[in-house]
Formats: structure tokens, C-alpha cells, sequence
């Protein structure tokens, strides 16, 4: 199974359904969505115009200190204007007078490590999960995926918990080795689905998260190495590719023995069809969208 994810931070209702529009029409089956209500409901309108009433939808949030649930902010007084940030965000959140869109922004990180004078910094934007996440459930969602990429196991238990008791089709658990070796990735991971039922948990084991902004072995290749992780402990979990993914991806899971249940890609699909998705004129020109459709078809192909 493919799953594009639309962001975990992207609140932006027409770029998420532009984006499942043009994926659906390709042929995917899963979308990762932000945990709000109007982002659902971009995406089913895309289904709609897409004729694809047999859609998946996944839902993402974070605990604290995962970046996936942070957000740009820029320090006027520190800034220089040098539009690093603006000529290097990968989303379009950035506008040329050095206005974030906080509804576009997904928290990758980028425009902070570019900026010269460290006028950006990264906060936090939460969701009430007790309030959003039944409502996602109730309204269709069949996939609940909580970020653990922080070190609050506080949040993470009260997160856990409640996604435990919407009874989702399936919960998710998306986790890293940025802030942990491999022995605390799986005990983590351990502790978590020991009072759940076999597979009906999916181990997103990310990669490098937000890094799939080139098409080639190395930069999937953590994708992979990470999967391999949780394939060797044996527990009862279904695994998908993340964090680098690519149209490598695949292939390379495939030579490394890696028996994946699904890839998830998220900066490498957005790329790829931005040029067409991006337009103003996109949904009046037939033949810009076929174009994107297009370039998602290969895609969707290589990641079988």
C-alpha cells in the first residue's frame, strides 16, 4: 500500500486537495492528514471530484517535541532579509515579505537551518486529540498515527490512550533514531502495543523524517535500514517505509528483504507535482492536471 502524506502540519485546505485530487486519480488508495476537520473535509471533496470513493485516511499528531506538530516563527528584529527561508521552504509557506503561513508550514525545519542570523525558531502547535481525533474516527478515518519522536512520555501515554480508545481500524506509531538508539526504539515501541491485538498496529519506521527531497538510493536508504529494525524483532506489526522515501524506496525494501505492508511518501510526492499543483489555473486547465496525474502515476507504479 502507498500512503501520500499531505503533512502532518498542513493545514492548508486547497493544497491538500489539490494533492489527493492528483493521487487519487493515479491510483492511491491512503492519505496522511492533519488532525482538523476541514482538512478532512478537502480531502473527501478531492475524492469526490477524483470518483474515488474507496479512500483510506490516516490522521497524524505528535507529542511534545516532535517536529511534525511545530511551526516557523521569524524574529523581525534579527532578520536581514537575505530570503534564504523564502527561496528554500519546500511548501510555500514563506511569502517574499517574510510572512509565514502557519497553515502551510509543516514544521520541517529548513528555512531554521538556513537562516543566517537565527531570526526563525521553532514552536509548537497542539491539537485537542480528546476532541479531534473521535470525531475523525466517527466521520471515516480508519488509521490513528501518533509521532513519538519527543522525549515526553507523559503526552505520549495521554496521546496513546486516547487514540486506543476511538478504535481506529488500525493505530500507527511513527518513530525515529534522531533522539534514541535501537534498543529504546523498540522497547518504546514494545511497551506500547503490548495490550494491543496482533497487527492491528502499523510501525511507520521513519527514516530520516521530512527528507525525501531527492530521488535516489542513499536517500532512502535510512528508510529502509530503520524497517529492517523493527522486521528483525519480530513483533506482531504490520511495517511502512518512511522518512526519505522515494521512488527507490521499493526497490531497494525489495533487495534488503524488507517485507513492508506500505511505504509512506510525503516530500518527494508533494515535489514532484508542484510545478502543475501550484498553478492558479489548475483546476480550469485539464491538461496541467493530466501532467501531474502523470508524474503520480510513476510514482504510485514504483512503489508497488
Amino acid at each position: 500500500m502507498l500512503k501520500i502524506v499531505c503533512g502532518a502540519g498542513n493545514e492548508d485546505y486547497e493544497s491538500v486537495k489539490r494533492l489527493v485530487y492528483i493521487y487519487a486519480k493515479a491510483g492511491c488508495k491512503c492519505f496522511d492528514l492533519s488532525a482538523r476537520k476541514e482538512i478532512l473535509e478537502a480531502a473527501k471533496e478531492a475524492a469526490s471530484l477524483a470518483e474515488a470513493d474507496d479512500l483510506k485516511y490516516c490522521v497524524s499528531v505528535g507529542i511534545k517535541g516532535d517536529k511534525h506538530i511545530s511551526k516557523a516563527q521569524i524574529k523581525e528584529s534579527v532578520c536581514i532579509k537575505c530570503k534564504n527561508c523564502f527561496r528554500n521552504c519546500p511548501n510555500d509557506a514563506i511569502y517574499s515579505s517574510i510572512i509565514i503561513d502557519e497553515k502551510k508550514c509543516i514544521g520541517c525545519g529548513i528555512c531554521a537551518k538556513k537562516c543566517p542570523t537565527g531570526a526563525i525558531s521553532m514552536t509548537e502547535k497542539d491539537v485537542n486529540v480528546k476532541e479531534i481525533l473521535p470525531y475523525m474516527v466517527e466521520n471515516g478515518v480508519k488509521i490513528l498515527e501518533l509521532h513519538i519522536m519527543g522525549h515526553d512520555k507523559k503526552d505520549l501515554e495521554y496521546k496513546w490512550n486516547v487514540i486506543n480508545d476511538c478504535n481506529p481500524e488500525f493505530a500507527s506509531i511513527c518513530i525515529d533514531r534522531e533522539n534514541f538508539g535501537n534498543k529504546e526504539v523498540l522497547s518504546r515501541i514494545q511497551e506500547m502495543i503490548s495490550y494491543r491485538k496482533p497487527y492491528t498496529t502499523i510501525i511507520q519506521a521513519d527514516g530520516i523524517p521530512m527528507s525525501g527531497a531527492k530521488d535516489d538510493y542513499k536517500t532512502t536508504l535510512q528508510a529502509v535500514a530503520m524497517a529492517e529494525i523493527i522486521q528483525n524483532s519480530g513483533m506482531p506489526v504490520h511495517i511502512m517505509l518512511s522518512g526519505g522515501t522515494n521512488s527507490k524506496t521499493a526497490e531497494l525494501a525489495k533487495l534488503c528483504g524488507i517485507n513492508y505492508w506500505g511505504i509512506a511518501i510525503g516530500s518527494w510526492a508533494r515535489k514532484i507535482v508542484k510545478p502543475y499543483a501550484s498553478l492558479p489555473y489548475f483546476w480550469e486547465n485539464q491538461a496541467v492536471q493530466q501532467k501531474a496525474i502523470e508524474l503520480a502515476e510513476e510514482l504510485v507504479k514504483s512503489s508497488v
